[in-house]
């Protein structure tokens, strides 16, 4: 079972640099809870989507205790939302669904 965990803030749009290679900032922005959404529904359709499990965090609501480096992450300014892959971030600042499931399909 592969685990994607999203580290973000439920009700805010992204804001900063990206590393998603998506289209951030080109459409009206989502929250971060609603990109999480969206990423959920995209595995569900996906061939992936009974290999995955995902879990969304959000930094001043849930304990960050267990998750060290996107906790150090988000306090030195790598902007959210950061998404693992198997417990090591993998991207910041947005969530591309395309570049996600290229990520999970190599695991």
């Amino acid at each position: 079972m592969i685990q994607v965990d999203v580290f973000g803030i439920r009700e805010e749009a992204p804001s900063g640099s990206c590393s998603c290679g998506g289209d951030c900032g080109s459409v009206p922005e989502k929250t971060m809870g609603e990109m999480y959404e969206d990423l959920l529904r995209f595995f569900q359709e996906s061939d992936l989507g009974s290999n995955i499990q995902f879990k969304f965090i959000d930094v001043f609501e849930d304990d960050l205790k267990g998750y060290d480096t996107p906790h150090t992450m988000f306090k030195n300014g790598f902007a959210l939302p950061l998404v693992a892959v198997n417990g090591v971030v993998r991207f910041y600042g947005g969530i591309s669904e395309s570049r996600i499931y290229d990520e999970v399909k190599g695991c």
